[in-house]
């Protein structure tokens, strides 16, 4: 019970009610307000216009009559229809007649809080109507008239005029019951509503606490297109990028191990046959060692390479440099080993153009050491009387170099992979059929952090085509 206080549905119905109390509160106090506001104007206007009333009604007795004369039955039905306190004023401003509470044995008001209307007939002043202000309106028995008398045992009842005030008390009620209401059932919903969405996220945090014990299977069905099923497909791409990662260590590692255990097994097996007698320390069998040997050093430094392009600290020695110098550097150096194997070597600059315009800013070493995967790769795989063609293509964004051989070609399942660390199409592994399997991971590594990008392409029994493109600045 505890942990639930502490829970996020916990907290979005806390958050809920409060920001609806505050909305109550607010539509509350304007709502009283402007009722407040709008009653007193109502009453304002409902005195402006009784007050003419009244004052309409003497002007017309008098203008019937011409005197005040009888007057008083008229100002008690008129006080009694209006619920006010009502007195005839001569010209001089004494009282002809008043009906007032003083009437029913009540103390007087205070006329300074009665309004007074001039009484004019025919131009002339006649006299003034004083008529009582709203807190003057007395309680009142129904009118019976002089001619009629009061029934024997007849109850009196006091009539109590309706109060606007009443009207602003009632629709004060109305709103809160409403508001109440409106906010037990909006925490309703929203509790059933965030239930059903942290059944997700209660999901997800399941599937992450097994997936940080090392369950890296666990996946989780997306339940919409929403920000929590956008939250879920990330963990699943998450997860599976994790499974693959992990899965490519445990290859690594078992590919390494391979690597490793070949060479020293060999070198083991000659020690220990030269050791017995079985073998002579010749010249043949120190080859053989040594070629084991170089074979260990290349695997140990393509691995310490690999490990240095793949750190986050990996930096390039930038400088604007000739990239056909570069490229044709590297071309050199390799003709001697294709040649050897009966490989035709070729390389096409590219048009004739001034060095400067063909400068790109590159790491030399690392350029150099993208090409020498790229052509011991070919010369590799490209059997004698093959070719290996080498072009530099130029555009206004990028330098593009391709290196291609009509070697046997790579199988389009195997595509894919060829960058990946370790990969190698023969599944023998034999030292015949290439290397360790780094160095198309090294170079790819290489060109990206240049900026650019590398690809490939291949005909099974026809041979393939590495290009690789970097930018210009």
């Amino acid at each position: 019970m505890t942990r639930w206080f502490f829970s996020l549905q916990f907290r979005l119905i806390v958050a809920f009610a409060f920001v609806l109390m505050l909305a109550l509160a607010a539509v509350g106090t304007y709502s009283g307000l402007a009722a407040e506001r709008e009653v007193r104007n109502v009453r304002k206007a409902s005195d402006e216009a009784l007050i003419a009333r009244i004052h309409e009604a003497f002007t017309e007795y008098y203008a019937a009559r011409g005197s005040w004369s009888g007057v008083g039955s008229t100002v008690e039905r008129v006080s009694y229809l209006t619920g006010r306190e009502i007195a005839i004023l001569n010209t001089e401003g004494e009282p002809i007649v008043a009906r007032s509470r003083s009437d029913r044995g009540e103390r007087n008001r205070d006329t300074q809080d009665f309004t007074s209307a001039r009484i004019m007939v025919d131009g002339d002043h006649v006299g003034s109507v004083l008529v009582g202000p709203v807190a003057s309106r007395p309680t009142f028995r129904p009118y019976r008239g002089p001619a009629r008398s009061p029934v024997q045992g007849e109850a009196l009842r006091e009539i109590q005029e309706p109060s606007l005030r009443q009207f602003t008390d009632t629709a004060f009620r109305s709103l809160l019951w409403s508001g109440l209401g409106a906010g037990l059932g909006g925490i309703l919903l929203v509790s059933l509503l965030s239930r059903r969405m942290l059944r997700s996220v209660r999901t997800l945090t399941k599937a992450a606490q097994e997936l940080g014990k090392g369950d890296l299977s666990q996946r989780v069905a997306v339940s919409g297109r929403d920000e929590i099923g956008e939250l879920t497909s990330t963990f699943n791409a998450m997860a599976e990028g994790l499974e693959s990662a992990e899965r490519q260590r445990r290859n690594m590692v078992a590919d390494v191990a391979h690597e490793l255990r070949t060479p020293l097994t060999n070198i083991r097996g000659y020690v220990e046959a030269v050791r017995d007698g079985v073998l002579k320390a010749d010249e043949a069998t120190i080859q053989n060692i040594h070629q084991q040997t170089m074979y260990l050093s290349n695997l140990v430094e393509d691995l310490r390479l690999l490990a240095e392009t793949e750190a986050a600290d990996f930096q390039l020695d930038l400088e604007l440099a000739s990239l056909v110098e570069v490229v044709s550097r590297s071309v050199e150096a390799f003709r001697p080993q294709a040649q050897a194997k009966g490989v035709h070597i070729a390389f096409a600059p590219g048009p004739d153009r001034a060095t400067p315009e063909r400068q790109v800013d590159i790491d030399r070493t690392r350029i150099e050491q993208v090409m020498s995967n790229l052509l011991q790769n070919a010369i590799t795989h490209t059997p004698a009387e093959g070719r290996i063609d080498v072009a530099i293509e130029e555009s206004e964004e990028a330098v593009s170099v391709t290196v291609a051989d009509t070697g046997e070609g790579i199988p389009s399942d195997d595509l894919p992979h060829v960058f990946d660390r370790l990969y190698r199409v023969d599944p023998s592994r034999t030292r015949s059929t290439g290397g360790a399997g780094l160095g198309l991971t090294i170079a790819k590594q290489l060109v990206e952090a240049h900026g650019g990008t590398i690809r490939v392409e291949s005909t099974l029994g026809e041979g393939s085509r590495f290009i690789f493109s970097l930018p210009r600045s």
